[in-house]
């Protein structure tokens, strides 16, 4: 029973980890309404990340606050064409869906689709841990977009399942409504997170 009231206790670091993830979610969220802002405020979920893996900070919102100012105008600049992209994207899917044509150059836009997500899932990471300019981001991402395609693939999968159900299952989306704004995508954040410090010390040894 002592042990529960011990601060260096194992149960009171996890219950003050996922007390962070959740503030760390909420964070995450109201900073991506305005949507021009959502990378900035990736970059900022994963520079708070990878703090608590590297043992080097516990807080929230000192670090998270000073990445999005820190990140917000190269996070803005790669995050616009990508919008761009997937926008152009997802209306030719729609357009050749609705038609019930184009087989073949569906399959391209839907690979098209899937590469741009997954660059955008390692890009914010790499801004949040690297200084790189954005040719070097960019040919980093696509990178370890082909070398981890199962990783890539799930984490997407992860990231965009809220919005899946909301499309196509309403009422199981409004059963867990309390995961997707309480831990959600600070929790994907977290696992992806320590994962790719370790691709990261296998691919790119000075981030590590």
């Amino acid at each position: 029973m002592k042990e529960l009231f011990n601060l260096n206790s194992v149960w009171v670091q996890r219950f003050a980890m996922l007390t962070n993830l959740v503030m760390l979610n909420l964070l995450w969220l109201v900073c991506c309404l305005p949507v021009f802002t959502a990378g900035a405020a990736t970059a900022a979920l994963y520079h708070t990340v990878f703090l608590y893996h590297t043992k080097m900070d516990d807080a929230v919102l000192r670090p998270f606050f000073h990445a999005f100012r820190t990140n917000f105008r190269q996070s803005t600049m790669l995050l616009l064409p990508f919008l761009a992209a997937l926008v152009l994207l997802v209306f030719d899917i729609v357009y050749l869906v609705s038609h019930g044509r184009g087989t073949a150059l569906l399959f391209l836009l839907i690979v098209a689709v899937f590469i741009v997500l997954g660059m955008l899932a390692h890009l914010f990471p790499l801004i949040a841990r690297f200084d790189m300019k954005p040719s070097a981001l960019l040919r980093t991402a696509f990178s370890l977009v082909m070398l981890h395609l199962p990783a890539t693939f799930a984490v997407i999968a992860m990231t965009f399942l809220p919005l899946f159900l909301l499309a196509f299952h309403p009422s199981l989306f409004l059963r867990f409504g309390v995961a997707w704004a309480g831990i959600w995508f600070a929790l994907i954040a977290y696992f992806f997170g320590r994962l790719l410090l370790k691709i990261w010390d296998r691919h790119l040894p000075s981030g590590g």
